[in-house]
C-alpha cells in the first residue's frame, strides 16, 4: 500500500471513529478573520469535517472545502448542507484557478519532506495576485514522544518522522524549521509574521506540540 493510500485510510478511519466530532475551531481561525474581509472567496485545503471551515463561512467568507476523506466530508455536509465541497486534493480543483484566500490548517506537514513541500508549493501557486495564504503547520520544535524513526534532519532545521506507535502509527510527518518556511514563503509579503506556538499535550504521554502560524500576501 502506498503512503498516500495509507494516509487516506488513516483519516477515513479516524473520522469514522469520531475524531474532531466535538472539537471547536482552531484559534487560528480568529487570526484569519482579523485580516480576511467578509465576502472574500477562497479555499481550505484539508478541510476535514469542517470544524474550521464552518465558523469561517459563518463569519462571511465564501470558501470551497477540499479533503480526500469521504467520511469527513459527509460529516461536514450533514452539519452544513450548503457547503461547497470537493472530494480529493488541491489537484482536483479547476486547473489554473486562483483564489483570494487559501487556507491550510495542520495539513501541509503530511508526508515526506518532498511531499509536504510539494503540497505547500502547490497551495501557494493557488493564491491570486494580492491574495492571502493562511498557514498553520507543524514545527520542528515538536517533541515526538511516541516511538518513531527519523527519516531526515536537514540544514534548514526541518525533520521528518515515521511514527511507529500511538495515534499516528504508520504516518509520515514533516516538521518545518523556521529557515525552511522562510525560504518557501520568500516571494510573499507577511501580513501575520511567522510565529511559533507551543502547547502542552492534553493527553499522555506528556510533551509539547509546536506549530508555525503565518498569513502572507502574494504581491499584486
Amino acid at each position: 500500500m502506498d503512503a498516500n493510500r495509507l494516509a487516506v485510510d488513516f483519516w477515513d478511519n479516524a473520522y469514522a471513529d469520531g475524531m474532531y466530532a466535538d472539537a471547536g475551531p482552531d484559534p487560528f481561525v480568529d487570526r484569519i478573520l482579523a485580516v480576511a474581509a467578509p465576502g472574500t472567496s477562497g479555499v481550505e485545503i484539508g478541510c476535514g469535517n469542517g470544524r474550521n471551515l464552518i465558523p469561517l463561512t459563518e463569519a462571511g467568507l465564501h470558501l470551497v472545502g477540499v479533503d480526500p476523506s469521504r467520511p469527513a466530508l459527509e460529516q461536514l455536509a450533514a452539519r452544513a448542507p450548503e457547503s461547497t465541497l470537493v472530494h480529493g486534493t488541491q489537484e482536483d480543483l479547476p486547473p489554473g484557478r486562483r483564489y483570494d484566500l487559501v487556507i491550510g490548517i495542520q495539513v501541509h506537514q503530511h508526508g515526506t519532506r518532498d511531499a509536504a513541500r510539494e503540497l505547500l508549493r502547490g497551495s501557494l501557486a493557488r493564491v491570486a495576485p494580492g491574495g492571502l495564504f493562511a498557514l498553520r503547520t507543524a514545527s520542528a520544535d515538536t517533541e515526538a514522544v511516541e516511538a518513531h524513526e527519523v527519516l531526515d534532519v536537514t540544514k534548514d532545521s526541518g525533520r521528518t518522522f515515521r511514527y511507529l506507535e500511538g495515534f499516528k502509527a504508520g504516518l509520515v510527518v514533516h516538521y518545518y524549521g523556521r529557515l525552511e518556511l522562510e525560504s518557501l514563503l520568500r516571494d510573499f509579503e507577511p501580513v501575520l509574521p511567522l510565529r511559533a506556538e507551543h502547547t502542552e499535550r492534553r493527553e499522555p504521554p506528556a510533551g509539547i506540540w509546536a506549530h508555525w502560524e503565518t498569513i502572507v500576501r502574494r504581491p499584486a
